[in-house]
């Protein structure tokens, strides 16, 4: 017997689940499948930053209503997503460094982003815990961070809640046309329904050739540890490299998460997604320089995941043109971030029919000819 939906989102990652949500709220019947467990894939394992003034210039008014939508998503989830908002930091180290990041606010002030700009003793007084490598900073309020455990949780309740389903370790195998929509075949059966949604986040480019269209994502491997729980010292502010070298917060339980730009071993083609352990000691030793209190302290735990990235880094949101019943919902690069939004304006256009002005530069119609 085939199961029977009005939409099938492919991927539980934040991108599907938040999707997902906003569908069965709007009155759809929404079966999300998943290849593996929901949030368990690149939503699962990554760090969990929501900062806003890390973002390239032209993706800055996206990721303002991005972080926006986080704000929304806490207040209407049951769940607690571990969103904590006090406000970023972003620092420079060498004299290269402070000369980009001079730039950058300029830009950034252009576009209506307010930052403080910090150094010599405003910076001591706002943030002693910074090591003497820090030539300044500035200052954020708009950055913040969430718990990938907790959001996925929130995230899975909430759709139920909603209505949705939600089908794991059930790997997507093909399709066929129907006279409304598609019949979907996986390794669990067959789905009947009218619209699918890729949101398969590192895997949607698989996901699109099954489908008949072209999703060009690349797959990065990111490197993470977290340490063991500490007195707090950071007054809940994310920390942010300017050369895209690290990225540290304490959550409210002591633990601190260190990430950054550190590539680990493995892809897509291979599954793997291991750690690089030479790069991984770079990293824990920048940590250690920027906040030399990290020094002593154990690291618990250290991991890798998938990270998708198209090629001119917006992600990708909306209808394919020659396949009217075909959706897409793809964060890339700094997908944690997007990914609630760009699953509700999604949505909207499945529900609508219309995409909301702010997703048009997603159009996945962009990579088809």
């Amino acid at each position: 017997m085939s199961e029977k939906a009005d939409v099938a989102v492919l991927g539980a990652g934040v991108a599907g689940l938040a999707t997902a949500l906003s569908l069965a709220e709007g009155g759809c019947s929404v079966l999300v499948i998943d290849q593996g467990d929901a949030f368990r894939g690149g939503s699962g394992v990554n760090a969990g930053t929501l900062a806003l003034q890390n973002k390239k210039p032209e993706l800055i008014v996206f990721y303002r209503e991005a972080l926006a939508e986080w704000c929304r998503l806490g207040d209407t989830v049951s769940g607690d997503i571990g969103h904590v908002s006090r406000g970023g930091l972003r620092v420079a180290e060498s004299e290269e460094d402070a000369e980009t990041l001079g730039r950058e606010v300029v830009r950034q002030k252009e576009l209506g982003i307010e930052t403080e700009w910090l150094e010599g003793n405003r910076l001591r007084h706002h943030a002693p815990w910074l090591g003497p490598s820090v030539a300044c900073a500035t200052y954020c309020a708009s950055d913040s961070f969430a718990s990938p455990l907790l959001v996925g949780r929130a995230l899975v309740a909430a759709a139920q809640q909603a209505g949705a389903i939600i089908a794991t370790n059930r790997t997507f195998l093909g399709h066929r046309a129907t006279d409304g929509g598609y019949c979907l075949e996986t390794s669990a059966g067959p789905i009947e329904c009218g619209d699918v949604v890729i949101a398969a986040g590192p895997w949607s480019g698989r996901v699109g050739e099954k489908l008949g269209v072209t999703i060009p994502v690349e797959c990065h491997v990111n490197m993470l540890s977290v340490t063991r729980r500490i007195a707090q010292f950071m007054d809940n502010q994310v920390v942010t490299h300017v050369a895209g070298r690290l990225t540290l917060k304490q959550y409210p339980n002591g633990s601190c998460l260190l990430g950054g730009g550190w590539r680990g071993r493995g892809g897509i083609n291979t599954g793997r997604r291991d750690l690089h352990l030479g790069r991984l000691g770079q990293n824990l030793r920048l940590h250690g320089q920027v906040v030399p209190y990290l020094r002593d302290v154990a690291i618990v735990r250290s991991w890798a995941g998938f990270e998708a990235e198209t090629p001119d880094h917006w992600p990708i949101a909306g209808g394919f043109c020659e396949h009217p019943h075909l959706f897409a919902a793809i964060p890339a690069k700094a997908g944690f971030t997007a990914g609630a939004l760009v699953g509700r304006l999604t949505a909207e256009r499945v529900l609508s029919g219309i995409m909301p002005p702010l997703a048009r530069p997603m159009d996945p119609d962009r990579f088809q000819h």
